[in-house]
C-alpha cells in the first residue's frame, strides 16, 4: 500500500530505496464488508499512449532535474596552461546534467545541426545524440581553458559522431590542424566501428567483450554459486566446487598440483578447456595419468611479452593428443633425418617424443629455443633423447634459436673469487687475469682459465693473510713472499712460488707495482722422471678392441706419442693420405706425423667405417661419435682417455713409454723434437732419463 500510494523512492530509485529510513502510515483495520478499491501495483503503470508512467502523486514528488552539475567539467581560466594533460572520461549521462550550462550555445548551434541533418538525411535519433555530444565537447573545452575544441576532446566523446565535427567546423569552433572534411554518411551506409580490445572481467583473457563467450556460458550454468575462488581469491565469480572457471581449467590441464599456487594463465579469449572435456567434471584421468591437451599455438608474427623458463615436469607421465598435420609433417622429416644418420630405434623414439611435445605445445612452424628443448629432455631423465641431434635438425631447418654461449665454470670461479676481495686488491687481481689472458701483451698466448683457477687456489692462504693487513698488493715485500712460500713444504711450496711469480710479474708488466718481490725466488723440487711400461702390458694392445676408432687412437698414441688434445682436434683436412702424413696443428706451430704401414691401415679402416656409419655427417673432425655426428663439435676429453681403460693403461703412460723408448735409441734431443714435436726442455728430460750419464743443467 505504501508503494502504491506515497513512497516515490520505489518508483525512481528502487535499488537505493532500502538504504533510506523506511516508515509506514498507521491505519485503521476496516471491517471486511467495506472494500477498498483495487489499485494496480508496480514500479510504473501502462497508460493509454502505450508507455509506462508514474502516478500523479509520484510525479509530484519527483526531484527537480539537475541542469548544471558543477562537479562535471568545471570551467577553468581561459588561456591558462595545464600542468599536465589529464584524460577525458565523458559518458552519455553527463550530457543530461550539463544542458542548463550551454542553453545559449546550443540554441546557436541547433540551426547548424538541422542543416547537417537535412543535408545527409540523418534521423531524429542522430539529432538528439549530436546535441548531447556537442554539450560534452563544449564542457570539455571550457574545462581545459581553451577557446576551440581539439582532437583529444573529439576522441573522448562516447560516440564518434562525424556530424559533430562538421557542425563544429561550420561554427568555427574546431582547433586548427584537424581534418574538417569529414564525410557524414547516412546510417545505412555508415561502417560500424570495430570494438576495442579489452580483457575479460572474469578470466582476464584478451578479447573484445567485457565477458568472453566461455565465461558467459559458465555464468549461466553456475549463476547460483557466487563467491570468491578458493584458489586464486578472485571474485565474486560463478564457482564450481569452490573454483572459478580459470582455476578449474588450470586444474584440468596441469593437475591437482596447481592448488598450491595462485597464478593465472594469461591467454586470448576463447575456450581454455581441453578439447572434448566438459567443465563440469573436476578431473580427467586415464590410467592414472592426465591427458595433455595442446594450448593455443603462437601465431606467426606474434611478439613475445617476455621470455620465461617453462616448467615441463607435468609432461613426464602425460598422454599426448593426436598430433595435427603440421606436427606429423615435421615428425616425418625428423624420421628421415635420423634414418640417414643411422640412429638407433631407441634414440629416435626418445628424441622424437621431445620434438612432438615441443611442436604440439609451441607450434610446428615456430622457432624453437634450445633451452626449452634441453629442459624438456631433462624432464624425462630416465628416457632422455639425443638433444644434440635434434638441435642440429632444427638448425638445418632454420627453426632453432640457439642458447647463448655459457660461461666457462673456471671463468665463473675466477670472477667469483676475485669479487670477494676488497675493491683495490680485487682490481689488481683482475688486471693480473687480463694480462694472463693476453689482453695487454702482444703475441702472447692466452692462459687457460683452468690454470688461473689453480693459481688462485694456491694463493688463497697468502692473499687472505695480506688482505687482513694490507690495502694493496704494492705493500707486499720480499719477506712476505718468502714467509708464504716456506710455510708449506714439498710440491705445494713450488706451486705457491709459481703462482706468486705469475701474479707479481703481471702486476710489474702492468706497472701497478714498483718492484717485483718474487725476483730471485727459487724453490727446489723433486722432478718426476718418465717411467717405462712392462713389455707384457703393451703386448696385444691393438687386439683389446675391434672398434676401428679405438684401434686408431691406440696406434697413434703407442706408435707416434700423440696426446689427447691433438687427437680431439684432428680434422679430415689434416689427413694427407697420398703422403701418408697427419698434420697436427698446435698453438705454437705445426707438427707432421709420418705414418707407418700399421697406422695407415687402421686409418683407412676407420675412414671407411666413418663413411659407412655416418654418410651425411657435416662434422669436420676425424674422430666422431654418434653424439657428435650431427654437430660440428669434437669428441669429449673422456672419450680419448677411456679408449685405454680396457687395456689397463693410461694415455700418458703409453705416450711416455714410446718417447722414452725412442730416447734410448738416440742421444740427440733434436731427433725427439722432430719426431714427436716436443719442446727442448721436455726432450732433454727424456734424454736424461734414458741416459743418466748425460745429467746436467738443461740448456736454455
Amino acid at each position: 500500500m505504501a508503494i502504491t500510494e506515497y513512497d516515490a523512492a520505489w518508483y525512481y530509485e528502487p535499488a537505493q530505496a532500502p538504504r533510506h529510513p523506511v516508515w509506514t502510515q498507521l491505519a485503521f483495520c476496516l471491517p471486511a464488508s467495506i472494500r477498498r478499491p483495487a489499485t494496480p501495483t508496480g514500479t510504473y503503470r501502462l497508460q493509454t499512449d502505450g508507455r509506462y508512467h508514474a502516478p500523479d502523486w509520484a510525479r509530484a514528488q519527483r526531484p527537480a532535474a539537475i541542469m548544471d552539475d558543477g562537479q562535471i567539467c568545471p570551467p577553468a581560466v581561459r588561456g591558462q596552461m595545464a600542468l599536465f594533460p589529464a584524460p577525458y572520461r565523458l559518458q552519455e549521462h553527463h550530457a543530461v546534467l550539463l544542458r542548463g550550462r550551454f542553453q545559449g550555445d546550443l540554441e546557436r548551434l541547433k540551426p547548424l545541426v538541422n542543416e547537417v541533418q537535412a543535408e545527409h538525411r540523418l534521423s531524429r535519433t542522430w539529432r538528439v545524440s549530436a546535441v548531447d555530444a556537442l554539450t560534452l565537447a563544449l564542457a570539455a573545452r571550457d574545462a581545459a581553458g581553451q577557446d576551440l575544441v581539439d582532437a583529444a576532446i573529439l576522441d573522448a566523446l562516447p560516440h564518434q559522431h562525424s556530424g559533430v565535427t562538421a557542425v563544429l567546423n561550420r561554427a568555427g569552433l574546431l582547433a586548427p590542424g584537424l581534418d574538417h572534411g569529414v564525410a557524414v554518411l547516412p546510417h545505412a551506409q555508415r561502417a560500424r566501428s570495430q570494438p576495442q580490445p579489452r580483457s575479460c572481467d572474469h578470466c582476464l583473457s584478451w578479447g573484445r567483450n567485457q565477458v568472453c563467450n566461455a565465461c558467459r556460458h559458465w555464468r549461466r550454468k553456475y549463476a547460483d554459486q557466487q563467491g570468491r575462488c578458493r584458489r586464486c581469491g578472485a571474485g565474486p565469480l560463478p564457482l564450481q566446487n569452490g573454483r572459478c572457471r580459470d582455476c578449474t581449467s588450470l586444474r584440468l590441464r596441469m593437475g591437482p598440483d596447481t592448488e598450491a599456487s595462485t597464478w593465472r594463465q594469461l591467454r586470448f579469449a576463447g575456450s581454455s578447456l581441453p578439447a572434448g572435456v566438459s567443465a563440469s567434471c573436476p578431473e580427467v584421468h586415464r590410467a592414472d595419468r592426465l591427458v595433455l591437451a595442446p594450448p593455443a599455438v603462437q601465431h606467426a608474427g606474434q611478439l613475445t611479452l617476455f621470455d620465461a623458463d617453462r616448467d615441463w615436469r607435468p609432461l613426464v607421465n602425460a598422454l599426448l593428443p593426436s598430433p595435427p598435420p603440421s606436427v606429423m609433417a615435421i615428425l616425418a622429416d625428423f624420421a628421415s633425418y635420423t634414418t640417414e644418420h643411422r640412429w638407433s630405434q631407441q634414440s629416435h623414439e626418445s628424441t622424437a617424443r621431445v620434438l612432438r611435445v615441443a611442436a604440439t605445445w609451441l607450434g610446428a612452424d615456430t622457432t624453437f629455443r634450445e633451452d626449452d628443448l634441453r629442459a624438456l629432455n631433462r624432464a624425462r631423465p630416465s628416457r632422455g633423447g639425443r638433444i644434440g641431434g635434434l638441435v642440429a635438425f632444427l638448425n638445418q631447418r632454420e627453426q632453432l634459436l640457439a642458447s647463448p654461449p655459457r660461461r666457462n665454470r673456471n671463468e665463473a670461479f675466477v670472477q667469483r673469487t676475485i669479487a670477494a676481495f676488497p675493491p683495490r686488491i680485487g682490481d689488481e687481481l683482475g688486471t693480473w687475469v687480463r694480462v694472463l689472458r693476453g689482453a695487454t701483451r702482444s703475441h702472447h698466448l692466452a692462459t687457460d682459465y683452468g690454470t688461473i683457477r689453480r693459481y688462485l687456489v694456491y694463493l688463497a692462504t697468502p692473499l687472505a693473510d695480506w688482505t687482513s693487513c694490507y690495502t694493496t698488493l704494492r705493500q707486499v715485500t720480499t719477506a712476505d713472499v718468502t714467509t708464504a712460500v716456506t710455510a708449506v713444504k714439498g710440491p705445494r711450496a713450488h706451486e705457491r712460488a709459481v703462482a706468486l711469480r705469475s701474479l707479481f710479474r703481471a702486476l710489474k708488466h702492468a706497472k701497478l707495482v714498483f718492484a717485483d718481490p718474487t725476483r730471485g725466488l727459487h724453490v727446489t723440487r723433486r722432478e718426476l722422471l718418465p717411467a717405462t711400461l712392462a713389455p707384457d702390458r703393451l703386448a696385444g694392445l691393438l687386439d683389446v678392441s675391434t672398434n676401428p676408432a679405438n684401434r686408431l687412437v691406440l696406434a697413434l698414441a703407442a706408435l707416434h706419442a700423440t696426446n689427447g688434445t691433438d687427437l680431439r682436434n684432428l680434422t679430415l683436412s689434416d689427413v694427407l693420405l697420398t703422403r701418408r702424413q697427419l698434420l697436427i696443428r698446435r698453438p705454437h706451430g705445426r707438427h707432421v706425423v709420418h705414418l707407418d704401414d700399421t697406422t695407415t691401415a687402421l686409418l683407412h679402416a676407420w675412414l671407411r667405417h666413418r663413411h659407412r656409419r655416418w654418410p651425411r655427417t657435416a662434422n669436420p673432425h676425424l674422430l666422431i661419435t654418434q653424439q657428435t655426428a650431427s654437430t660440428t663439435d669434437p669428441v669429449c676429453t673422456d672419450y680419448i682417455y677411456k679408449r685405454f681403460t680396457p687395456a689397463g693403461v693410461t694415455l700418458r703412460a703409453v705416450r711416455a713409454d714410446r718417447i722414452l723408448d725412442e730416447a734410448r735409441e738416440t742421444e740427440d734431443p733434436v731427433h725427439l723434437v722432430r719426431v714427436f714435436g716436443l719442446s727442448v726442455t721436455t726432450a732433454m728430460k727424456y734424454i736424461h732419463t734414458a741416459h743418466p750419464h748425460r745429467g746436467g743443467p738443461v740448456p736454455r
